[in-house]
């Protein structure tokens, strides 16, 4: 055997990253389907899966977790992966995933070059997490009718793509041709409501995931209200002071009956909506951000708040935050996902921002970390994935803390490990680095 400390993986980073076999000691594993932390264990990793110990190989690498927790790597369920043309942009993102413990994205903007990615990353020639992709966006314009509709849904069928990724300006006769050549080909749909179609008709077309809560903020305002006629703006940010908070349950409840799933991106919104920019510029993570980037993304969030009232603002997001609630309580099933790199919102940190305010809104920390874990692998239908018992797959995060007595313990990350390659504390701190320098280098004197 051999037998290395923590601190001694530090000195030696990188130097696991081929190893097959691991054996984790000491380490206290977290079912985040039951809500649950084991006793002192061993965890054997071999091949790239979680075995038993009659499984694991004689001369496995040993990492002392020096009862540390062990958790199941966690998923973006609203990521956006740059363009292919950029291709150091691409692994940035992607090692900003990693070393936040986000071993899963689902990208919500798909291209060509994507699918390649997603191979590599599928057999270990790049460095990153699991890429479930969407095709091109389908859009008012880009599906103006019903032809149109039935022929991308086909395109993107044929060429491998994971699911369809709606945004705004369907028809609801365009949006009944897309759901129609989805269940005919085996695909979903995923991501905005459009106006014209309207919450109920995604809820009964049984739309796999409504992104960024949206959609509700409309069906919340009543019938008679003078907002009724007003623009609703993004996601509905101009109807925050007409919301009707008492019908809330009876959405949630009608959401899950119909069995849609929702990834709010709570954290896009309150940056928004309610975040202070310069505040929001002197979280830790902005160091990874260009200054043009990250001047930009102050002056989007000046001109929301700056184009509504205050108080419009506040009580939109108190409303969304009573809806994160009520879905869960509902039995509705959410995922995490932060939309990230969007709006102040760094990949993989982001995610973490995303799970706090989870909790913030009423949730426990085990049910928040349950929506970057075991709800992900429930949604894809994949019970290898968000487990750590033997036949799950080895992706997994070790922290110093429990992340169910605090969800921000998710935060103190000693090593991540990706279908069974390890990345110590020093070598995620490496990738880290060579990004923050990469965006200083970028940003003018």
């Amino acid at each position: 055997m051999i037998r290395w400390s923590i601190l001694l993986l530090l000195a030696l980073a990188g130097s696991l990253a081929a190893a097959e076999s691991f054996r984790f000691d000491n380490v206290r594993v977290v079912d985040a389907e039951r809500g649950a932390v084991s006793s002192p264990t061993t965890l054997h990793v071999r091949a790239g899966w979680v075995v038993a110990a009659e499984r694991a190989e004689a001369d496995a690498v040993v990492i002392d977790g020096q009862g540390r927790f062990v958790v199941p790597g966690l998923a973006e369920m609203h990521a956006h992966v740059p363009p292919m043309r950029d291709a150091q942009r691409v692994d940035d993102v992607l090692r900003l995933f990693l070393a936040h413990g986000v071993t899963t994205i689902r990208g919500m903007l798909g291209e060509p070059g994507h699918l390649q990615l997603r191979a590599e990353l599928a057999a270990g020639q790049r460095i990153g997490p699991r890429l479930i992709t969407s095709g091109p966006s389908l859009n008012g314009t880009s599906v103006p009718d019903r032809d149109a509709a039935l022929l991308r849904v086909r395109q993107q069928a044929e060429a491998g793509y994971d699911f369809l990724k709606l945004h705004p300006g369907l028809m609801p006769d365009t949006f009944a041709a897309i759901d129609r050549a989805a269940d005919a080909l085996g695909m979903v749909h995923a991501g905005h409501v459009s106006l014209a179609v309207g919450l109920e008709h995604a809820l009964s077309a049984r739309q796999a995931t409504i992104d960024h809560l949206d959609g509700y903020a409309m069906v919340l305002v009543p019938a008679d209200h003078p907002a009724r006629s007003r623009e609703p703006g993004l996601f509905g940010f101009n109807l925050g002071d007409a919301l009707d908070f008492e019908a809330i349950p009876h959405w949630t409840v009608r959401t899950a009956e119909a069995g849609v799933w929702n990834v709010p991106t709570q954290t896009l919104v309150e940056n928004l909506a309610v975040g202070d920019a310069e505040a929001l510029q002197q979280r830790p993570a902005m160091r990874y951000v260009d200054a043009v980037t990250a001047a930009n993304w102050a002056a989007r969030v000046e001109q929301m708040q700056g184009a509504q009232p205050r108080e419009r603002l506040a009580r939109f997001v108190e409303g969304r935050r009573l809806l994160i609630r009520a879905l869960h309580q509902s039995g509705a099933g959410l995922l995490a996902g932060a939309d990230a790199p969007q709006i102040m919102n760094v990949p993989g940190d982001a995610l973490h921002h995303e799970l706090q305010l989870y909790v913030d809104a009423g949730l426990s920390p085990a049910a928040a970390l349950k929506t970057a874990t075991a709800n992900v692998a429930k949604f894809f239908e994949q019970p290898g994935y968000g487990c750590l018992a033997p036949g799950c797959v080895a992706d997994l995060v070790l922290v110093e803390a429990d992340p169910l007595a605090d969800i921000a313990h998710l935060r103190r990350i000693e090593g991540v490990m990706r279908a069974g390659r390890w990345f110590d504390r020093a070598e995620l701190d490496a990738m880290l680095d060579d990004i923050a320098a990469r965006a200083q280098a970028q940003s003018p004197d």
